[in-house]
């Protein structure tokens, strides 16, 4: 998670304002946080909205945010070009002197081009390199979390075809099986894998034009690097705070375009049509918006590039926290 998004969940953990507002579509007002972006009750994920005492995973987020106050202090994925305005509102839910350390986007300490191929001769990367127009793939995948029905990948799988933009389409379904023909159909304008992709050099590739992603925060940061080459995103959140990271890359950084859906239920238990995705890929690739979120896009990801670098703002914090922990050693 990001600056932004443990400090939303803190501030709504600590102060429960969606209890006292007048209605799920209301604005919030949260504490502290000067939001990039109006955020309603129905936008807040649903552990958050509801939590369930008695589930595991609210008991260990509970535990985990009562341990949180007495840290010492925090490392982030994250860049201050990024979220900034919201690290000293983050930090106040912890002791006196506590901070966040923004040390991100860490993928990127790695220079791409010097690391190895994974998955060098992968059927994958052979097929994107074969796209003759560049930018012209968009990449799908809602990563491992996310419960995703049969039903509703039967409709995200004729809204990919009735597109009319070449896919490549991860799918983490060990029953789901494609629509009766369709593989023979996109034959020459898609590509469904089951098998782990290198994402982060499949979103590198020149092919690669958009992201329809959940938006977890390791993908966020993988798409980051992406961006400067012009790769934009398409957020449909499932899960967890997946909605929040949406909301901050569509909303407060203007990087992309989000799939509509209904309000205060999770994306992994709604039908999204096939007409609204085949929409929505058209707008991202081609629509009104395109060229301002390539625009974006390309701003963004060189942020996070000279971020890094020796001099930016995550090498500098990293090295102000080596040095921090070995004065606390002496």
């Amino acid at each position: 998670m990001g600056v932004l998004s443990m400090a939303i969940c803190k501030t709504v953990w600590v102060h429960a304002p969606h209890l006292t507002a007048a209605s799920d579509s209301e604005p919030l007002h949260l504490p502290g946080l000067n939001l990039p972006f109006t955020l309603s009750t129905a936008e807040l994920p649903e552990t958050l909205r509801t939590p369930n005492h008695d589930d595991r995973y609210s008991k260990f987020v509970s535990e985990v945010g009562e341990a949180d106050v007495e840290s010492w202090g925090i490392i982030v994925n994250s860049i201050l070009e990024l979220e900034q305005p919201h690290v000293k509102s983050f930090e106040s839910f912890y002791q006196n002197g506590a901070k966040a350390w923004c040390l991100g986007p860490l993928l990127l300490y790695n220079d791409l081009e010097k690391i190895p191929e994974q998955y060098p001769t992968a059927r994958y990367m052979k097929w994107l390199t074969e796209q003759a127009m560049p930018a012209s793939v968009i990449y799908v995948s809602f990563g491992t979390q996310a419960d995703v029905s049969e039903e509703l990948l039967d409709e995200v799988a004729f809204g990919l075809e009735t597109s009319g933009y070449s896919f490549l389409w991860v799918v983490r379904s060990s029953t789901w099986c494609p629509p009766k023909g369709l593989e023979e159909r996109i034959k020459n304008k898609g590509m469904i894998v089951s098998d782990w992709v290198d994402q982060r050099r499949l979103l590198g590739h020149r092919s690669t034009g958009g992201f329809l992603s959940h938006c977890g925060w390791n993908s966020v940061l993988e798409y980051l690097e992406s961006l400067s080459i012009s790769v934009q995103i398409l957020a449909w959140p499932m899960v967890t705070e997946q909605s929040l990271n949406a909301k901050l890359v569509i909303d407060g950084f203007g990087a992309g375009v989000k799939i509509s859906m209904e309000s205060g239920l999770e994306a992994e238990h709604q039908i999204i049509g096939r007409k609204a995705i085949c929409q929505v890929v058209r707008e991202l690739m081609e629509g009104k918006k395109a060229s301002y979120v390539r625009e974006r896009a390309q701003a963004l990801g060189r942020a996070g590039t000279r971020a890094v670098q020796e001099g930016g703002s995550s090498h500098e914090t990293l090295s102000r926290l080596i040095d921090t922990l070995r004065t606390a050693q002496n």
